[in-house]
């Protein structure tokens, strides 16, 4: 018999473990931000605590440095405390010494942990095909089901799905038999429920782990078997039809994959490393996508700035923040604005991510002569009303865009910079002359994704009186916030889904004199706090008011010291 320990809440691990020398200690770490992965040991003891030389290190100020020690012994699996401030648990028990059984609950500081029983599906296993019956399906397959049903929405039975292939041609690849289908039929299924962006199947020596990237977070999801790993990358190479004679080069493609009620794209990059080739798909859902302005959740005098400048027959709006952030989303969001049957509009983009109806979208291709400056010195030559740059990159591309604004053309662009006062002195920075800057800048508008608490695990706290004040007015005069907890239907992160926060520079007149004569952070900043001006970080506190999310993750996004 052999017992394993999975963590339930908020840190977590799985360790099996034997009587025989032959047994392999496993253990499974399940960080506060989702599922762990697996951590093998030997013979040696587990050691638990906040240090980081324990085997589990947890994230639990509750826990002491080295808190307790899980060990093999002739008698089976004990727990011993290492003189801890606040003990152990097993079964709701305090104790500093007791053997672990499967169904016990051990308790760490914050941190649960379950013992369970392992073996029995081996002995099920070795039963049925001793009597010829069906074998039941692998653990990974059983993990990945696990997961399915615990994710939101309940359905009484799996989600169809079937691929199409790089030439846009159903096959009927997964129907087959075989553990590469099932793995590839599950790992979408799971993708689609859990609303991942990513998924990364990576090799190790003896397995493959598969992550998934959910609300910008990587999670744990399950370790397939090596022989699997390999079969569920080569279903995908033959559906994007990349070359097998190509298996040690970089390769990308893309498929499709059709659900009940929808379509769903996936880019698929494949990378040689050091145990086998790595896979990582990104995952384009077309229904978590914003769909207009309102959907976005902007604040009323920042929806109609921006409404007024895609109406208008010039100006230059700039979308700043770091990748990821959904500067994207926003400006089509902000082109389904404009009357596409009134005005010419061109996109330059790298890569082109979605379709928009009525709209000339071209794709930047650097190796043929095709970069953002060149398309757009093209672009102008071709009667635009209204233009989006995917990214300022260079100074060439950064003036051009700022010419056409100033010379009848509404411009939509976007820059890499921390917040919407300095994406003004990086463009400074790229060597565009300050009268440009000024001259051509209507807005800047500076955005985050933060994650949204799940409904089904968050728990009410009280804020300490220093949180009260720094967030004052935009609390809503409350004194109590949510916090992140975690549970099945969030995989243990606590939160589910994603929203924006926003913070909008109205350039006037007042800030381009400051740009032309000394620009200066903090001469900007003094004029924007006499007008109408919400940052990143108040954004996000309205919304710790609202209940939607934590302060955790509002400090964490809108790096507040």
């Amino acid at each position: 018999m052999f017992a394993s320990v999975r963590a339930v809440r908020p840190e977590g691990a799985l360790v099996s473990m034997g009587s025989s020398s032959t047994n392999v200690v496993t253990l499974r770490l399940r960080p506060a931000h989702g599922r762990g992965r697996p951590t093998k040991v030997g013979d040696e003891p587990i050691t638990l605590g906040r240090h980081p030389d324990n085997t589990i290190m947890l994230k639990d100020d509750k826990a002491s440095r080295f808190h307790c020690k899980i060990e093999r012994t002739d008698d089976g699996v004990i727990v011993r405390d290492l003189k801890s401030r606040n003990g152990i648990r097993v079964n709701g028990e305090r104790t500093v010494f007791s053997p672990l059984q499967a169904g016990d609950l051990l308790r760490v500081g914050k941190s649960e942990f379950i013992v369970e029983a392992e073996g029995a599906l081996a002995n099920e296993v070795g039963a049925k095909r001793a009597k010829g019956a069906e074998e039941p399906e692998p653990e990974w397959a059983l993990e990945l089901k696990r997961i399915l049903k615990d994710l939101p929405p309940k359905q009484a039975q799996l989600e169809g799905v079937s691929l199409i292939n790089a030439d846009g041609q159903p096959t009927d690849v997964l129907r087959t038999s075989g553990e590469g289908p099932r793995a590839i039929r599950y790992l979408l299924r799971v993708a689609s429920k859990a609303h991942a962006t990513d998924i990364h199947i990576e090799p190790k020596r003896d397995e493959f782990h598969v992550r998934m990237r959910v609300d910008g977070q990587m999670i744990w999801i399950v370790e397939l078997p090596h022989n699997v790993g390999e079969l569920a990358l080569g279903l995908i190479r033959a559906t994007c039809q990349m070359k097998q004679a190509a298996r040690d080069a970089v390769q990308d493609g893309h498929f499709s994959a059709k659900f009940d009620d929808r379509r769903t794209e996936f880019r698929v990059s494949i990378t040689p490393s050091v145990h086998g080739a790595k896979g990582v798909i990104r995952v384009l859902d077309h229904r978590d996508i914003p769909h207009s302005l309102e959907e976005l959740g902007l604040l009323s005098y920042m929806h109609q700035r921006i409404r007024r400048i895609t109406r208008q027959d010039h100006g230059l709006l700039l979308a700043c923040g770091p990748t990821g952030s959904g500067k994207t989303t926003t400006l089509y969001n902000m082109l389904r604005e404009v009357d596409r049957n009134a005005r010419n509009i061109v996109t330059i983009e790298d890569p082109v991510e979605y379709t928009l109806e009525g709209v000339t979208q071209l794709p930047v291709d650097e190796d043929k002569g095709k970069g953002f400056s060149d398309l757009l010195r093209s672009v102008l030559r071709q009667d635009p009303d209204v233009i989006l740059v995917g990214e300022i990159r260079d100074e060439m591309t950064a003036r051009t865009a700022m010419q056409a604004s100033m010379t009848g053309h509404v411009v939509l662009t976007t820059v890499h910079s921390k917040d919407s006062v300095t994406s003004i002195f990086r463009l400074l920075d790229l060597g565009v002359e300050g009268y440009l800057v000024a001259n051509s800048l209507d807005l800047v508008l500076a955005q985050r994704l933060v994650r949204v608490l799940c409904d089904n695990c968050k728990a009410e706290m009280d804020l300490k009186p220093g949180q009260v004040t720094r967030m004052g007015k935009f609390l809503g005069g409350k004194t109590t916030a949510y916090a992140a907890v975690g549970c099945k239907r969030c995989l243990g992160t606590g939160y589910r889904g994603r929203r924006g926060v926003f913070e909008l520079l109205d350039v006037n007149d007042e800030l381009r004199d400051i740009i032309l004569k000394e620009p200066s952070v903090q001469g900007i900043k003094a004029v924007i706090e006499q007008g109408l001006f919400t940052t990143l970080a108040q954004f996000g506190w309205r919304l710790v008011g609202e209940g939607s999310t934590s302060v955790d993750e509002v400090d964490r996004v809108a790096a507040i010291g």
